[in-house]
């Protein structure tokens, strides 16, 4: 069994969890998954079965959609509401608009550098940071370059207020909540996360434990149906071969194609797809064999 599909991990268990549930319902040990969904949220968790384990690498940038709700009065030490309060609730003599919170908001919009939350799935030496910091670990976490294309404010009613935003891998939802509130003023901490859509995989298209549990394989998907983000390339047989091979195959034989140099491709021949590509100066050469 080999392919991919959008699992609907529910709150309350980690991703590591999920990946057993599916391993138990599909008597499939070669099972994984990207993006790391904290135990908080639910949504879109992609599940990668049999050889399809094998693209999950070039998967982890994919585009992720995500509705969170926040609440306003108080923050947290886990910046979430599983955490302890940092503070009595905090009745402010003003409170922001929906103009005014909106405005906020959308100016998340763009490139930016962004501390992860000390509690995240980060690894640290080979130990995750929320490990450390449950433990009073002190460590700081260097900020990253992330982009969010979308940043929008869907609902508001103080003290609650829920937001839309895509972004790139490597956002962190309840880091950017923390810098909403700061620029607003008023403490605050994430309620609920729903991650609805990682790349071509959206929520409502997501599979249950109980479809799993009834349907099993045939919910299944094609394994390249993870692999839409990369541009396709078709070869011959005999391109198939050398590259199956370790050899190059120039683009002088892959008619009306000249790829970039470092570029990834995934690659079809006749029976289908097969593997992953990138491009040299010259042709094609194999990144990763799949099948």
């Amino acid at each position: 069994m080999d392919g991919v599909f959008p699992f609907l991990k529910p709150p309350g268990i980690t991703s590591h969890d999920a990946v057993g549930v599916c391993r138990r319902l599909l008597k499939e040990r070669r099972i994984g998954h990207s993006g790391t969904l904290d135990p908080l949220a639910y949504g879109v968790l992609p599940i990668f079965v049999g050889k399809a384990t094998r693209i999950i690498e070039f998967t982890e940038s994919m585009t992720k959609t995500y509705v969170a709700e926040g609440r306003f009065g108080y923050g947290t030490d886990t910046e979430d509401i599983t955490g302890n309060p940092l503070q009595a609730e905090i009745t402010p003599t003003t409170i922001p608009t929906w103009e005014e919170l909106g405005a906020i908001v959308a100016s998340f919009t763009g490139k930016q550098d962004q501390t992860p939350s000390i509690y995240s799935a980060i690894k640290i030496n080979g130990r995750r940071a929320y490990e450390l910091a449950r433990e009073g670990v002190e460590f700081t976490l260097p900020a990253r370059t992330i982009e969010i294309t979308e940043c929008t404010l869907l609902a508001y009613a103080y003290p609650y207020f829920t937001i839309r935003v895509t972004c790139s891998a490597g956002t962190y939802i309840r880091a950017l909540l923390r810098d909403i509130e700061a620029r607003v003023g008023i403490p605050a901490t994430m309620t609920q996360l729903a991650r609805t859509a990682v790349g071509e995989y959206t929520i409502d298209k997501a599979v249950t434990a109980e479809e799993l549990a009834e349907k099993g394989e045939a919910l299944v998907g094609a394994t390249d149906s993870a692999l839409m983000h990369l541009q396709p390339v078709n070869v011959s047989e005999n391109g198939f071969i050398a590259l199956k091979q370790g050899k190059q195959w120039p683009y002088t034989k892959i008619d009306g194609f000249h790829g970039e140099v470092d570029r990834l491709y995934r690659a079809y021949n006749d029976a289908g797809f097969f593997g992953i590509v990138s491009g040299t100066d010259t042709g094609l050469k194999v990144v990763k064999n799949i099948f």
